[in-house]
């Protein structure tokens, strides 16, 4: 099995207690079946504590939320199963997050969730170009093994032409967005009419420069469109709620927009970071459904957002690197990790003429 992940996966340390927004809140904790047979067959009093919690929602065993809580975090913000059981004795799903993983045959690609500060600060710390480390294990293969290989590979290769021109550093972030969804539009043409022999050709001419770019930056004031439609999404917490309603209740004007743009400038990097998160995450994908301009339109839409969630945090009194890591985090847990949002999303692109590739790529300013 080959494993891939970036270069920030092995670094990451769970801040635990020290946390700003903890993973063990507004989410139910889902337990796969053995650790909810371990929990059952706990003795003392933690054993009774966790039979407390369990109950059987949708077919699953979970615990049930206490204040939007985990109930079993102690007044730390600690996990009483870790402290007193070790980390083995987590559910799987607990023991991983926020790492994900997706398997494409013998292709094992780990990543970090944003929805997670401190993936999320690792995201942004460093501003050299993002790198993705490989490495190979002798593991049996376990994953998606039906996959069109010629299509799989032709999609491998066009990734790598887009991560080129998300790191290409000559060109503003916003131009190399117009390229990217340029591109994400003619794949998904031959996607359509099941010409998967014509990717390579696509990705050859748009590797030098022949694919016409979206044009950028239009719309300046097209941003607030995309945040309003925001607002019909299943909210997380009463805090997404609150960080979105103040960037809506007061669009910033041209002057506004200016002086964030020239402050942005020393954080740039942190939008072609995130771009390449998107790209790396989502875009592979398309080799299991074929639905490849929805989830550029997904990246684009990631990155315009939390750039204008940014703007709103900047004119209310300044935004500094906590506040920024704040935001995508935030935007992160609201969009990416509720299956319903993500899906709503993903279907609007197709039908709402303001994200549309056109109207995202007008909206980068």
């Amino acid at each position: 099995m080959k494993l891939r992940y970036p270069r920030y996966f092995r670094p990451f340390r769970c801040s635990a207690g020290e946390c700003p927004d903890t993973c063990c809140r507004d989410w139910e904790v889902v337990l796969d079946e053995e650790t909810a047979a371990r929990y059952r067959a706990e003795a003392g009093p933690l054993g009774k504590t966790l039979r407390a919690a369990m109950e059987e929602a949708d077919g699953e065993t979970c615990f049930r939320l206490r204040q939007g809580l985990c109930p079993l975090l102690d007044e730390r913000g600690l996990c009483r199963i870790q402290l007193e059981l070790g980390e083995a004795a987590l559910s799987r799903s607990c023991r991983l997050h926020p790492r994900f993983a997706e398997e494409y045959g013998a292709l094992r690609e780990w990543s970090l969730s944003m929805a997670c500060p401190e993936a999320a600060r690792l995201l942004l710390a460093d501003p050299a170009p993002m790198a993705l480390e490989e490495e190979t294990t002798d593991e049996p293969v376990t994953g998606c093994n039906d996959l069109d290989a010629r299509l799989f590979y032709h999609l491998l290769e066009a990734r790598r032409a887009a991560f080129a021109c998300c790191q290409d550093r000559r060109l503003p972030w916003q131009q190399r967005l117009g390229r990217l969804l340029a591109f994400a539009a003619a794949l998904q043409r031959n996607l359509d009419r099941h010409r998967p022999g014509r990717l390579p050709e696509t990705t050859a001419r748009f590797a030098q420069g022949r694919l016409r770019p979206l044009p950028v930056g239009t719309d300046p004031q097209g941003g607030t469109a995309l945040l309003a439609r925001l607002r019909g999404l299943e909210p997380i917490n009463s805090r997404w709620q609150a960080l979105l309603a103040e960037a809506l209740a007061a669009p910033a004007g041209g002057e506004d927009r200016r002086r964030f743009a020239e402050a942005a400038r020393a954080w740039e990097y942190e939008y072609e970071h995130l771009l390449h998160y998107y790209l790396y995450r989502y875009f592979l994908k398309a080799a299991v459904d074929r639905r490849l301009l929805p989830r550029m339109q997904l990246a684009a839409f990631g990155v315009l957002c939390v750039r204008e969630l940014e703007l709103a945090r900047f004119c209310a009194g300044g935004l500094d690197e906590a506040g920024r890591v704040d935001v995508i985090h935030r935007f992160s847990r609201e969009v990416e990790h509720s299956e319903d949002n993500l899906g709503r999303l993903l279907v609007r692109f197709a039908a709402d003429p303001a994200l549309s590739p056109e109207a995202l790529a007008a909206s980068a300013w």
